[in-house]
């Protein structure tokens, strides 16, 4: 199955992505207020002026003030007072701290007229998505063996433009008819203009973004390759910077020095209950259906098809004795299921790369999520990969 966005196809996308752009204005942090009302009404005061914020604001102006992002967000779930007396409290604090830089970038949603994020203006390091269009002419231009294969956008002005090289790639231990190809995403966030690497698993179709670290590149440890990094300005020199490390990727053809090692673990380690819940609940979240009753047999049908591992354990467990829904996030680590890493990791990314028939509202989350999961055994490693230590 060929993916590949066309000319006519690019130009459409521009048109949609500068709708959806997103602006940003800075204020003075004494301008900021949240009151007791604020979550309740979804909004803040600016200069005492009621602005309408969406429920991620509340989760980065937590993240700005070091709240603990997973209470911030079990709070708002919950509609708990307490967490706008955090943030009351956390903005005091922030500027009697920061007396001396007392301004923040607030992030706007252009289209619902929403506050969507809120920074320090040295963390906001993104173009424009126009620039970002005009950066990938340059790129394709610069590159005739680079073809972009899609471009996922979520609506709210971010985006990810999926490269690859034309180049085939085999890997044996996925099995033996698996060949990839190789590239990279050039992602725009609320934030950040980053880039990350890409790749296509070519039996399905299946796109996944992941980092798994820098290495050298063929030996030389003077030629690094970085598979994630972000612009480090708007100016024309920071861009300048940025294409060069993106050209230090093509001297490596796209392939972390990681990758290999990282299939032969991920398709050699069992999932766990919490990984794979994780993925499930990723997916389901992201489904683009009002009617609860259709949104129910699409949550079925997502757990039957692509995560029956979760399912299977869940249902163990109950003939076990034990009720699987008391049980916390670190006991659910230590309980196998009957996926791999690799299945779970190809699940994600066969829903955010194919028609599944399911619609989802942000299909590159599930790209994103997917990468976290298969780069996770490069970092902390998978929860069961040391399992057989339990018993020494």
């Amino acid at each position: 199955m060929k993916r590949e966005v066309t000319a006519d196809q690019f130009e459409e996308v521009r048109a949609k992505l500068s709708e959806t752009d997103s602006a940003i204005k800075k204020v003075p942090i004494s301008a900021i207020e949240v009151d007791v009302e604020s979550i309740k009404h979804g909004r803040i005061l600016v200069n005492g002026s009621p602005v309408k914020v969406n429920n991620r604001f509340y989760t980065k102006l937590g993240s700005m003030l070091n709240i603990s992002s997973t209470l911030t967000r079990s709070m708002i779930e919950k509609g708990d007072h307490g967490i706008a007396a955090a943030l009351i409290n956390g903005l005091k604090d922030y500027r009697t701290k920061n007396s001396k830089s007392t301004d923040v970038i607030l992030v706007a949603d252009i289209k619902t007229k929403e506050i969507v994020d809120i920074c320090p203006p040295a963390r906001y390091r993104r173009v424009t998505n126009d620039t970002v269009l005009d950066v990938t002419e340059r790129i394709l231009n610069d590159n005739p063996n680079l073809m972009i294969e899609t471009i996922d956008m979520n609506g709210m002005g971010g985006c990810s433009i999926n490269f690859l090289n034309s180049e085939e790639i085999g890997f044996a231990q996925a099995g033996k008819d698996e060949f990839f190809k190789f590239g990279f995403s050039l992602i725009q966030t609320s934030r950040d203009t980053l880039v990350e690497s890409y790749n296509q698993r070519l039996i399905c179709s299946n796109g996944l973004r992941s980092s798994l670290g820098e290495g050298a590149i063929g030996g030389n440890s003077n030629i690094s390759f970085e598979d994630k990094f972000r612009l480090g300005g708007t100016g024309t020199e920071d861009i300048r910077i940025f294409l060069n490390k993106i050209d230090d990727m093509k001297k490596r053809g796209f392939v972390s020095p990681a990758f290999n090692g990282a299939v032969t673990r991920a398709t050699s380690t069992k999932a766990s209950l919490s990984e794979v819940e994780k993925a499930f609940l990723c997916a389901t979240s992201k489904l683009n259906e009002i009617d609860p009753e259709l949104k129910k047999q699409y949550k079925s049908s997502i757990a039957r098809q692509w995560f029956h591992g979760y399912g299977d354990a869940m249902a163990r467990i109950t003939r076990k004795g034990t009720d699987p829904y008391r049980l916390n996030d670190k006991q659910k680590q230590f309980i196998k299921t009957g996926m791999s890493i690799w299945d779970v990791v190809n699940s994600l990314t066969f829903l955010g790369s194919n028609n599944s028939g399911i619609d989802f509202d942000n299909k590159h989350e599930l790209k994103y999520t997917a990468g976290n999961l298969f780069g996770k055994g490069n970092k902390e490693g998978y929860d069961l990969e040391f399992a057989q230590y339990a018993s020494l």
